[in-house]
């Protein structure tokens, strides 16, 4: 997890810190060799020829994080011990599972057990910056992360009405950060 600690300076808090990149058609081509080539040795940075599998990867946890710590206003170790709140947090997953699937970039078959697993490694008071910005009244990432899951499950005729519940219940708090 990362947050903007100020003007020009990103802190990374929590979690993986790997860059995975490539074409969106799956080709290696010369300028992604050379912009992984171009990573020193202390950047994790990953070439991959299925980086549109990769994006829905990271978009799936990084949502579902995201949109339980901001809808309960709790870390998430007060989610992963409450059944129901913790079972929401899998339909989440699961519904990125099947937007990507849709999309055609499925998730890898272990996906949603490697994100539960992930989740459960995380100290019990970590928050995610969706719920850092709402409780600072920042603008929200709610559109571009969290409405583009539901904009692309309503093309694709996904159901995902545990994904569109809580954004329901976030989009107030985005319009409230948007006006101040």
């Amino acid at each position: 997890m990362s947050r903007i600690a100020e003007p020009g300076v990103v802190a990374h808090t929590a979690g993986p810190a790997t860059i995975v990149f490539g074409e969106l058609d799956g080709s290696i081509t010369d300028r992604a060799t050379r912009l992984l080539d171009a990573f020193d040795s202390g950047v994790d940075a990953r070439l991959s020829d299925k980086v549109k599998s990769a994006i829905w990867d990271k978009f799936a946890f990084i949502c579902a994080l995201s949109r339980m710590t901001a809808a309960v206003r709790l870390p998430i170790g007060d989610i992963r011990s409450v059944a129901g709140s913790w079972e929401l947090f899998t339909r989440l997953l699961r519904a990125f599972e099947e937007v990507a699937a849709a999309d055609g970039s499925p998730l890898a078959t272990d996906a949603v057990a490697r994100h539960e697993e992930f989740a459960r490694s995380l100290e019990p008071g970590t928050f995610s910056s969706l719920h850092y910005d709402l409780t600072h009244s920042k603008p929200l990432e709610l559109e571009s992360l969290h409405g583009e899951l539901v904009r692309r499950a309503t093309r694709a005729g996904v159901a995902v009405p545990t994904a569109r519940a809580i954004y329901g219940v976030l989009r107030p708090w985005a319009v409230h950060n948007e006006n101040g």
